[in-house]
């Protein structure tokens, strides 16, 4: 059985993934680069599963909630578990007047918090992409600590412990593509 979740490997879905398969062996995980690909394809991946965190906020501003509803001909709710995100942080980038900030776009609000109001928040698929934006040009990131080299030019203004709730469902014969 394949569960279907976010990658690449550094991101807190293939980590819950991971601690999934360690009471449930009989899956393998599929990582894809964001959940949108995923509810793309629910057409061709019946049978199998998707991980998906219970903040999960789609480009679009889905909420998961929103997803759960749109998607109840598609998607059974099947398991749930509790899994600590990586540590976060919010950084900034000392000597950078770029104005951008990246984020995932379900911790966008909470960046939100922490930031000059002329700051804009550009969402990324995955925190290790928003990492990787930040470095290139960002001045402020909400991400996950560990993404974050260790630069004197880089301050961590915040750091952020969470746990989260992860949903685990199977993926019904398709009735009519929703998202």
């Amino acid at each position: 059985m394949i569960l279907h979740t976010l990658g690449p490997a550094a991101t807190d879905s293939a980590h819950a993934a991971a601690a999934y398969l360690n009471t449930h062996p009989q899956f393998t995980v599929q990582l894809h680069p964001s959940f949108t690909a995923i509810y793309d394809q629910l057409n061709h991946l019946a049978g199998d599963y998707l991980l998906i965190p219970a903040a999960y906020q789609s480009p679009t501003g889905l909420s998961w909630g929103q997803l759960h509803y749109r998607s109840l001909n598609q998607l059974q709710l099947v398991d749930g578990f509790v899994f600590e995100l990586a540590p976060m942080a919010v950084a900034h980038y000392q000597g950078r007047t770029t104005k951008l900030a990246y984020s995932h776009p379900a911790t966008a609000d909470l960046l939100r918090q922490f930031l000059p109001p002329e700051i804009q928040i550009k969402a990324c698929s995955s925190k290790v992409v928003a990492a990787n934006q930040f470095l290139l040009n960002g001045e402020y990131v909400l991400t996950s600590q560990n993404l974050l080299p260790a630069d004197p030019e880089i301050t961590i203004l915040k750091a952020i412990h969470t746990p989260m709730l992860w949903s685990v469902y199977q993926i019904l014969p398709t009735k009519g593509h929703s998202q």
